[in-house]
């Protein structure tokens, strides 16, 4: 992949502006092996995506490449599939969870650039099926419309993950935004540990409140009810917060998302001790929540509350998205063009026989 330009998107004051120097050492390697780089750096307030599609349009690049976290991955993905151009997407993957990157055996950090840039240079393709999310009123009319390309889940999943972000407002903007800045405490209060401590907290709300909903899905291949669920989840990578491998048979490429139904806290109580103690679940765990190996390339979802609010909060690819009761996904199979390790075989999919 010799002699080819790259326009790489990222956030340079993201992670205390610890990102701007991965950014730099991502070019630098890029460049070493033949491989032009102009860093465009991304935008707030959702106009990520319309800027990675002007840029692809003025400087018809060889590569797009994206640095940073699940949400950056979403952003900039969308940019190139609005852009129309035939042009493969790489990943640096920087943030907390990093499901996208962690699905392909891509690790985490500035301290694996040079790994991100090599996978680059060698020019591996996985094509990745992606999602397409419709949230409806009670009518049947549109009210949101939205690309993903990891998970969209309902339920306690995105309490946690709201919860998760007000905690991180609260740390940048509030009394604590301080504390960043104390050396271990700074550390402390960081990405996962936000994660797991919203967990706690809205694992003991959810003792006292009520928390469970029902749910209607029909897709294209079944139909199922349930009366009490704590999280619904549509998967389309394998790998869900961070280390969680809700269904091993899934595959990112086969025009099928899986759904996952999760009716015990239980395990959640399990997916935060294994945060807790810094340790991966083993893969013959992870398949705790699979009660049954659902998949179809269309849902549509109706949720019913217990709560008195009625709607059920949602995420999608690790961002909150919208509060409502319908919502319809379609699957649009091998859309994207995606650079990933070549070779790599996914654990959970191997027999596991010894402790790690």
């Amino acid at each position: 992949m010799a002699n080819r330009r790259a326009l790489l998107f990222g956030n340079p004051s993201a992670q205390s502006g610890r990102a701007e120097a991965a950014i730099e050492a991502a070019v630098a390697a890029l460049r070493a092996g033949g491989i032009e780089t102009a860093v465009v750096p991304t935008e707030p307030a959702g106009r990520t995506p319309a800027l990675v599609a002007k840029e692809i349009a003025a400087q018809r690049p060889d590569l797009v490449l994206e640095l940073g976290g699940d949400g950056t991955f979403n952003e900039v993905a969308r940019g190139v599939l609005a852009s129309g151009a035939d042009v493969p997407l790489g990943m640096f993957p920087m943030g907390t969870a990093n499901d996208q990157g962690r699905s392909f055996g891509l690790r985490p950090g500035a301290s694996h650039v040079a790994e991100h840039a090599r996978i680059v240079r060698e020019g591996h393709e996985t094509h990745l099926d992606v999602g397409r999310i419709l949230a409806k009123d009670t009518a049947a009319a549109v009210t949101a419309e939205a690309l993903f390309f990891d998970s969209a889940s309902f339920g306690l999943a995105p309490d946690i993950l709201a919860a998760r972000n007000r905690d991180r407002a609260a740390l940048e903007e509030g009394p604590l935004r301080h504390v960043k800045h104390v050396p271990i405490l700074g550390e402390l209060f960081r990405d996962q540990a936000l994660y797991v401590g919203a967990a706690i907290d809205r694992l003991a709300a959810s003792v006292v409140e009520p928390s469970r909903f029902s749910a209607v899905v029909t897709t294209d291949r079944f139909e199922r009810t349930w009366s009490a669920l704590t999280d619904l989840v549509i998967k389309a990578t394998p790998i869900f917060a961070g280390a969680w491998v809700l269904d091993p048979d899934g595959e990112p490429d086969d025009g099928l998302f899986e759904l996952i139904a999760v009716e015990t806290r239980a395990d959640w109580v399990t997916r935060v001790a294994s945060d807790l103690a810094h340790t991966p679940l083993r893969p013959d765990a992870l398949g705790i929540l699979r009660r049954e190996h659902l998949s179809a390339s269309r849902f549509d979802i109706a949720l019913y509350a217990e709560s008195a609010r009625g709607a059920v909060a949602s995420q999608i690819d690790g961002e909150e998205w919208h509060t409502g009761e319908r919502f319809e996904i379609e699957v649009l199979p091998r859309r994207l063009r995606l650079l990933t390790p070549a070779g790599f075989a996914p654990p959970w999919k191997r027999p596991f026989s010894s402790p790690p």
